[in-house]
């Protein structure tokens, strides 16, 4: 921070939350209304709001990134823009990883115009092949355009979710309770995918364990991201920020597979991702859906990188509740019956 400038104050702040209905976006609002901030959400259709309990109050505005005017419109008074949206799993017909990040970067200029202070943004680490996986791609532009922003960027680059990552591993009877998660968006490739290895864990035993046993992630709940946001959204630093995320241990997925076992009780085998698999099955994927071909080139991703950083500083820098390991997140979303059941 610049000696001339004055701490960044958000008291008086109005933030505008661009992903609002998302998995991390739905998170990040009801954060912002419990901490009595004055918060919109940007939603696409009239009546939407977000639907996961919450205290306080959460403003609507109806927009469209695609929409410049209802853009325009949304950004009225806004100090602060956090932006979650993404293309990942789509929630309209027509969304990619292309055409969601390409109208982002759009948005940084209507946001520069319309006075916005701070510009939050939720990203992806860097990789050294990223250009071959869209949504990477997409956040680097982003990123880039941010740098040159008239605007404070702050850029949050999050490794994969666990919330994400352990359904999409088989362990459907472990998704996130959120009535916003991503795997349970109406999607027809999600749908296809969850119905063929959704319940692998408790049916089969077997786990899929991208770049196989002793590959490594540090994993992050999409709670502690939602927090981590809303920390540096209202940091004091005047400056630029850019966060490397982790969560809160770094693990094997063997160890993940062990853990995911104790909570089961029973013995989980892996079902080993290697990278040159999933780069195959993104090739063929790519001229039949270019979404499903994003989804697994991320699986890509996390089965040929793993960081091993973890974020104790950046909790203690933003005085965070202590994060969820993976055995904290299976005790919130996953339930057993007398049975076996869930």
């Amino acid at each position: 921070m610049t000696e001339s400038a004055a701490p960044f104050d958000p008291t008086d702040k109005a933030f505008l939350v661009i992903g609002a209905t998302g998995h991390v976006g739905s998170k990040i609002t009801g954060l912002l209304a419990e901490k009595g901030f004055n918060v919109t959400a940007m939603v696409r259709k009239p009546g939407a709001m977000i639907r996961d309990p919450y205290n306080g109050v959460i403003h609507y505005a109806v927009g469209d990134l695609t929409d410049e005017r209802s853009i325009k419109a949304a950004l009225a008074g806004i100090d602060v823009v956090i932006s979650t949206a993404n293309g990942i799993i789509p929630q309209k017909a027509g969304d990619t990883a292309r055409s969601v990040n390409a109208a982002a970067e759009r948005l940084i200029t209507l946001c520069e115009d319309a006075g916005v202070q701070r510009f939050v943004q939720s990203s992806v680490p860097s990789y050294r092949r990223e250009n071959s996986v869209p949504e990477l791609r997409g956040k680097r532009r982003i990123e880039r355009r941010l740098l040159a922003s008239t605007m404070q960027s702050v850029i949050i680059r999050n490794p994969a979710f666990m919330d994400v990552f352990i359904p999409l591993g088989g362990f459907a009877g472990a998704t996130d309770r959120s009535l916003h998660a991503t795997t349970q968006r109406n999607y027809g490739f999600v749908r296809f995918y969850s119905a063929l290895v959704g319940d692998l864990v408790e049916k089969r035993g077997w786990f899929i364990a991208p770049g196989g046993a002793n590959h490594g992630t540090p994993m992050i709940s999409t709670r502690d991201v939602a927090q981590m946001i809303v920390g540096a959204a209202m940091a004091p630093d005047r400056d630029n920020i850019l966060i490397e995320a982790g969560g809160p241990e770094w693990l094997t997925w063997r160890q993940i597979a062990d853990i995911i076992g104790q909570k089961t009780g029973r013995r989980i085998r892996l079902i080993p991702l290697p990278g040159w698999l999933a780069r195959l099955n993104q090739a063929l994927a790519t001229p039949v859906s270019a979404p499903a071909a994003n989804i697994i080139a991320l699986m890509g991703f996390v089965a040929a990188f793993q960081p091993r950083w973890t974020s104790e500083d950046v909790v203690r820098r933003f005085d965070l509740p202590p994060q969820l390991t993976l055995a904290d997140y299976l005790d919130l979303n996953y339930a057993q019956d007398t049975s076996g059941k869930t």
